[in-house]
């Protein structure tokens, strides 16, 4: 198990390839923080795909609203990926409402460093660097697959994602997937397991609209909060589809998700997905019914979990000691 210099296992990196579209796609990320606040696994990279630039702007948004301060080394300054087409697709009203949000002064609530395209990360790239930086990772897709699928193009990328990939978790929240072609070549082609996180997932672990207002309470201002008051009038439960996935990816282990035999997903020609059991390698992902609430709490404990400190790196003590008493040169 690869080792971390604060001491223990290093965690497992995380790379989230999104269209922030929905509510449990934010709430996903703030859960996502707060698994690296608990240092359980650390956020790889993330990148958007089927959104435009504003979207990208929330992201680095709530990077910063969960990582305050300047990062300890370039490591830890987590790159936003843009999937950069023309014309870039609309952004989910979800996202404005946070980046509309003013201080009294008139000043933006919430500061981002990307204010244009070339601010972001190459999608493809930013997908293969966040296994790379990563002795271990997990790689959650929730967007249109094309440039997860470009991404395997890349020089030697194939032998690193079977080395360093732990599980892919694919998403599916009831609406077709864009680009039939490269989800395909995904599932013909990915050199790591793979895992799928149906629609059924997500509608079974409804997270409880009330909880933002409650549990999410301990700040005036929260970008998660205003983006899940933007996506539609309060009050709402929202599913949990990227929750689920997120969750899986970090703790596949966790007791909260069942797995179905190795089977096969087929992608239609509308995008649609079906799983069918038998004769292929991908496993498919179903909720323990008697853990729901236990499930959904775990949900809430995370997604409002505040942001944690970045800590310095100390020498462990025997090492400390080792250096104190060293000759000097």
């Amino acid at each position: 198990m690869p080792q971390s210099p604060f001491g223990g296992p290093q965690p497992l990196g995380v790379i989230y390839n999104t269209s922030m579209s929905r509510p449990d796609a934010a709430l996903a990320l703030a859960e996502l923080y707060g698994f690296q606040g608990k240092r359980e696994s650390r956020m790889g990279s993330v990148c958007v795909v089927g959104a435009g630039l504003r979207t990208a702007m929330f992201c680095d948004i709530v990077k910063t609203f969960f990582q305050p301060g300047p990062p300890r080394n370039a490591n830890q300054s987590l790159p936003i990926g843009l999937a950069d087409v023309q014309p870039l697709p609309p952004d989910s009203p979800m996202v404005l409402g946070p980046l509309a949000r003013q201080k009294g002064d008139g000043s933006p609530e919430y500061g981002t460093t990307i204010h244009k395209v070339t601010d972001t990360s190459v999608a493809e790239a930013v997908l293969r660097n966040g296994v790379i930086f990563n002795a271990e990772a997990a790689v959650i897709l929730s967007a249109p697959a094309t440039y997860l699928a470009k991404s395997l193009d890349l020089l030697g990328v194939k032998d690193i994602y079977r080395e360093r990939v732990k599980r892919l978790v694919i998403v599916d929240a009831g609406s077709p997937h864009e680009d039939v072609p490269a989800l395909r070549r995904i599932l013909a082609e990915w050199p790591a397991p793979v895992f799928y996180c149906g629609k059924e997932v997500g509608d079974a672990l409804p997270f409880p609209g009330a909880c933002v207002e409650k549990d999410f309470a301990w700040s005036e201002a929260h970008p998660i909060v205003d983006a899940y008051r933007a996506f539609q009038p309060m009050p709402y439960d929202a599913p949990s589809y990227d929750l689920a996935a997120a969750h899986f990816a970090v703790h596949p282990d966790s007791g909260f998700f069942q797995l179905s035999d190795a089977g096969t997903l087929a992608v239609a020609d509308n995008g649609r997905l079906k799983f069918t059991p038998g004769g292929g390698a991908v496993r498919s992902l179903s909720v323990d019914a008697s853990k729901k609430a236990e499930i959904i709490q775990a949900f809430v404990a995370l997604t409002s979990a505040k942001p944690v400190q970045p800590q310095r790196f100390q020498r462990p003590a025997g090492d400390q000691k080792k250096a104190d008493t060293a000759p000097k040169k």
